[in-house]
C-alpha cells in the first residue's frame, strides 16, 4: 500500500496491490494481483478505482509500493517493485508503474526490466522534478542497480553509481541458507535517505547479515560521494543482531536508525519472528522482539513507521509499538 493525493483533492488517498497466487501451487502462476485506489469517506476507505484507473491488473508478487513523481508533472506516481513466482526457478517479473495523466487518470505501465525485485526506492537526483529508481535483484541481475529517469517516466539501466563489491556473486544463483563461503552478497532491502539533510541521498542496503551459519551482508549505509555516486570506501556499517539477520525495513528518525529484521529458518517457513533494532553510532539496542504469531497468522513485521514518539508496525492489527 501507499498514500498520496492521487485524486488531487487536497487529501490523502490510498493505493493497494493484492497478492493472489500461491507460491506452492504452480497452477496459480497466472493469478496476478490487482491494484485499487481508495478514498477516505467519513472514516472508511471506499473503493474509487474506476474513477482513475481502467486497467488494474498488476504484478504476480508485489513486494513494495513507492510514491514519487516519475513523469515530471507534479503529481504522485506509483512504482510497484515485484519479484514474480517465489519458488524455483525464480523467473522474476517486470515491475508495474502507475503514471498520472493530464485528465486526472492513471496509466498502468509495465517497465521493460525483468528481475527478482525484492525492494526498490526512488529519489529526484536531478532536481528537475522526476525521480530515479534503485532496485535490488538478488537472483536475476545478481546486483543492485539504478534505473535512471529519461525525464518522461521511461528509464535506462545504470550500474555505474554503485561499487562492484555489492554484486551478489559470479553466478547469480539464489542464496543458499546453508552456504558458508562464496555465497554472494545476500541483499534484499534498499532505501534512499538524506541522512545529513544535505540534499544528497545516501543509500541503505540491507540483507542477510552474518550469523555464524549463513549470510554475509552487514547492513550498510553508502554515503553519497557528493556527486550522486557511491563507493565502498565511504560507508557506515550498522550493528546487527545475528539472530534476526535479515533487514526488511529501515527508518531514520532524530539521528537514530531503526530496522525491522526477521529470523531466517533453515527448515519450515523461511521467515521466523521479527525484532526492531535502534542504532545510534556504534551503539545498538533491541527495542522490540516478537515471539508469537500476529492476529493475521503472520510471524513477521514487514513495514515500520514513526508515530507519536514510537516506532510502530504500519499494520495496526499487529499491535506493535515501541518507544523510540
Amino acid at each position: 500500500m501507499a498514500f498520496a493525493d492521487f485524486f488531487q483533492d487536497g487529501t490523502y488517498s490510498m493505493v493497494t496491490h493484492t497478492l493472489e497466487y500461491n507460491s506452492s501451487d504452480p497452477s496459480t502462476a497466472n493469478d496476478f494481483g490487482h491494484i485499487r485506489f481508495y478514498k477516505s469517506v467519513n472514516g472508511s476507505w471506499v473503493d474509487h478505482t474506476s474513477d482513475i484507473l481502467s486497467n488494474n491488473v498488476g504484478c504476480l508478487h508485489p513486494r513494495k509500493a513507492i510514491v514519487a513523481d516519475f513523469n515530471g508533472d507534479g503529481k504522485p506516481d506509483v512504482l510497484f517493485a515485484c519479484h514474480g513466482f517465489d519458488a524455483s526457478p525464480f523467473p522474476g517479473e517486470q515491475m508495474h508503474m502507475l503514471l498520472s495523466q493530464s485528465d486526472g487518470t492513471y496509466k498502468n505501465v509495465t517497465l521493460p526490466f525483468t528481475g527478482f525485485f525484492h525492494s526498490a526506492s526512488a529519489a529526484d537526483y536531478s532536481g528537475k522534478g522526476f525521480a530515479d529508481i534503485v532496485v535490488v535483484d538478488p537472483l536475476i541481475a545478481a546486483t543492485p542497480y539504478f534505473l535512471v529517469n529519461n525525464g518522461d517516466g521511461t528509464f535506462t539501466k545504470s550500474t555505474t553509481r554503485l561499487p562492484s563489491v555489492v554484486k551478489y556473486g559470479t553466478n547469480g544463483s539464489q542464496p543458499d541458507l546453508t552456504c558458508t563461503s562464496n555465497c554472494g552478497a545476500q541483499i534484499y532491502t534498499t532505501e534512499l535517505i538524506d541522512l545529513n539533510n544535505t540534499g544528497k541521498y545516501d543509500l541503505f542496503l540491507g540483507g542477510t547479515a552474518p550469523d555464524g551459519n549463513q549470510g554475509n551482508w552487514v547492513p550498510t549505509i553508502f554515503k553519497n560521494n557528493g556527486n550522486d555516486t557511491y563507493s565502498q570506501t565511504n560507508v557506515t556499517e550498522l550493528p546487527y543482531n545475528p539472530t534476526y539477520e535479515l533487514a526488511l525495513d529501515v527508518l531514520s528518525v532524530n539521528g537514530a536508525i531503526y530496522t525491522t529484521n526477521v529470523h531466517l529458518n533453515t527448515s519450515g517457513p523461511l521467515y521466523g519472528f521479527s525484532d526492531i533494532e535502534k542504532d545510534v553510532g556504534s551503539s545498538s539496542s533491541q527495542i522490540y522482539v516478537g515471539n508469537a504469531n500476529y492476529p493475521n497468522g503472520s510471524s513477521w513485521i514487514n513495514w515500520i513507521i514513526p508515530y507519536q514518539g514510537k516506532i510502530d508496525a504500519i499494520n495496526s492489527t499487529y499491535g506493535v509499538s515501541a518507544a523510540q
